[in-house]
């Protein structure tokens, strides 16, 4: 309890109060009510921060742990080479998510990336290819392709799970001559429901808290069409020097984080019985 309350506690306090103060490098925290919350919500970049926030946590949540679901149950049958392409799998979730938005970066350009050469085999001529990064058009989906697709974390803990089941169950399924895809339906994912929820949870909020890949490939332009919540509240502290504004959009995505949890486990998590 202590430890949490000086690692945790503590600094949420400090937060929740300093949002609600006048507060630079220069200055002591003067209190001020809520006026820094009333300056972030009249930014149009704060929205459009939240609605980019929210809608990489739906993709993540979604479509990022259920490709990790889905190859989790095609790796659980054990087919050619299935533990080379579940070490494969696992690799980019293992380099640093800076060095992924870095790796990434170099590779798209256009002028001098890896993928110029075969640019210029298919005979397109380079000056026409856009920055994928550097077009408000792509941006954003471009840097959701850095991570949506690498669910190699999500799919090691759904095999765990899956390997958990006992397997007379199956056998038993088996024998009533249930097929490959009903044992899937009606016995694998029946119960992988609360560590889909785990998954859907640990995703969400760490879409809610991604800084480095997208500050590290775009820094949340071209204007705000990558901007998020830990990129605007970057800004708001180091470019604009206002802790007290910074703190204030640090309330509203510890709150958001704090609502997706709760959300999440009111759909997925079973009830426990009285």
């Amino acid at each position: 309890m202590i430890l949490f309350a000086l690692v945790y506690a503590a600094p949420i306090v400090t937060v929740l109060y300093t949002s609600l103060c006048n507060y630079t490098t220069f200055s002591a925290p003067v209190f001020q009510g809520i006026k820094n919350f009333v300056t972030i919500f009249s930014d149009q970049d704060f929205i459009v921060s939240i609605r980019n926030t929210l809608v990489w946590v739906v993709l993540q949540s979604t479509f990022h742990v259920g490709l990790g679901l889905a190859m989790a149950l095609v790796l659980r049958r054990k087919p050619i080479g299935w533990k080379f392409v579940r070490t494969a799998y696992m690799i980019p979730n293992i380099v640093p998510t800076a060095a992924t938005g870095v790796m990434f970066t170099l590779l798209l350009n256009p002028s001098f990336g890896i993928v110029k050469p075969f640019l210029e085999a298919f005979g397109i001529e380079v000056g026409q290819v856009p920055n994928l990064f550097g077009n408000s058009r792509y941006a954003f989906w471009t840097v959701t392709a850095t991570w949506i697709f690498y669910s190699g974390f999500n799919t090691i803990i759904f095999l765990a799970e899956m390997g958990a089941v006992d397997k007379e169950i199956y056998e038993a399924a088996r024998v009533d001559g249930a097929k490959p895809w009903q044992l899937d339906r009606y016995i694998t994912l029946p119960l992988m429901k609360n560590i889909f929820g785990t998954c859907v949870t640990l995703a969400s909020v760490a879409m809610v808290s991604q800084f480095d890949i997208i500050y590290m490939t775009t820094k949340g332009g071209p204007g705000n069409s990558t901007l998020n919540l830990p990129i605007y509240l970057y800004k708001a502290a180091t470019l604009e020097n206002n802790y007290g504004k910074a703190n204030a959009v640090g309330v509203v995505q510890i709150s958001i984080g704090l609502l997706l949890v709760l959300l999440v486990q009111r759909i997925f998590m079973e009830k426990k019985e009285a």
